[in-house]
């Protein structure tokens, strides 16, 4: 991670902080979104000249965070990282959010994306995408897959399974996608979607078998024998499963433009680029305006989705 920082891209020089640096992230320590900000964590503070303090406040399903940050002095002394299902699809779960993901919060850039894998236990007999949607078809309501909880990534890749292969299954959820992959492997269920950096170590090992990838094209790296969902038969399955950063709305222009030249140049770095690999994450930069276009994309996308799959607001 030293290495990260005094590589990094020279950058020109433009609003800086006079104090620590706040990073808020909705989820806990441990999972794919807090080892991202991490990694991202020294090169911020060698690029900005201050510490940079990561404040984790789980619950929600990343709502307390995104809200944090929300309401936030937008004095760029506190930034956030949320991620699709916050900003994207909570709207269509949580009546009452407590923020506006677009008009409370402020896009700097993409974070990273992480490949959903659809995978089945060893003891299953299912070789093929098309042996699942076999097997649901000829047993309604069924064949189950596993999720980390509702509206979880997991948990949407069902609800579009079912929405293009004209399936009947039945989600089976759990408290998170660690919970979620134990039981797969102990076949507690019949498939599920998962993170790659969740699911290779288990493929290698024998204990699990990867059916098809929710990307447009295949994970060369890691699965490049593994067709994507669109190969395997379903079409325009793609599911992206992102985390960006975030300001409070009302931050400045040019204290957005160098948070996004800091996190744009980090992302672009070699040795991030490979930390993040080894976490099953790919490293995406973006500008502020591909990452609300991104975001209106996906809102447009899952929220009549979920709808339609008959899923009530709490």
């Amino acid at each position: 991670l030293a290495g990260i920082a005094l590589t990094r891209p020279a950058l020109s020089q433009g609003w800086a902080p006079t104090r620590p640096i706040r990073l808020v992230l909705g989820f806990p320590p441990g999972g794919a979104s807090d080892a991202a900000v991490r990694i991202l964590q020294p090169v911020l503070q060698q690029s900005l000249g201050q510490s940079v303090v990561i404040d984790n406040r789980p619950g929600a399903g990343g709502n307390l965070g995104a809200l944090e940050v929300a309401r936030a002095a937008p004095d760029g002394h506190t930034i956030g990282s949320a991620n699709m299902g916050t900003l994207a699809v909570n709207p269509a779960l949580v009546r009452n959010m407590g923020f506006d993901p677009v008009a409370d919060l402020l896009p700097v850039s993409m974070l990273f994306n992480a490949v959903n894998v659809l995978v089945c236990p060893a003891n299953r007999p299912f070789r093929s995408v098309a042996d699942i949607v076999a097997a649901a078809k000829a047993r309604p309501e069924t064949v189950s897959y596993g999720t980390g909880g509702v509206g979880s990534p997991g948990h949407l890749c069902g609800i579009l399974f079912d929405h293009i292969a004209g399936t009947r299954t039945v989600p089976v959820p759990y408290r998170g996608g660690g919970p979620q992959m134990l039981a797969l492997v102990a076949g507690e269920h019949d498939f599920g979607f998962s993170p790659m950096g969740t699911v290779l170590t288990h493929v290698q090992a024998g204990t699990i078998r990867a059916l098809g990838v929710a990307t447009k094209a295949r994970a060369l790296a890691d699965l490049p024998d593994v067709p994507t969902m669109i190969e395997a038969g379903l079409p325009d399955f793609e599911v992206l499963n992102w985390d960006g950063v975030i300001l409070p709305r009302a931050t400045p222009t040019p204290i957005r433009a160098r948070f996004g030249e800091v996190v744009r140049a980090a992302l672009a770095d070699a040795s991030l680029i490979a930390a993040f690999r080894q976490r099953g994450l790919d490293a995406w930069a973006t500008s502020p305006e591909a990452m609300a276009a991104q975001l209106a994309a996906d809102a447009a996308k899952w929220q009549p989705l979920i709808r339609a799959a008959g899923i009530e607001p709490s």
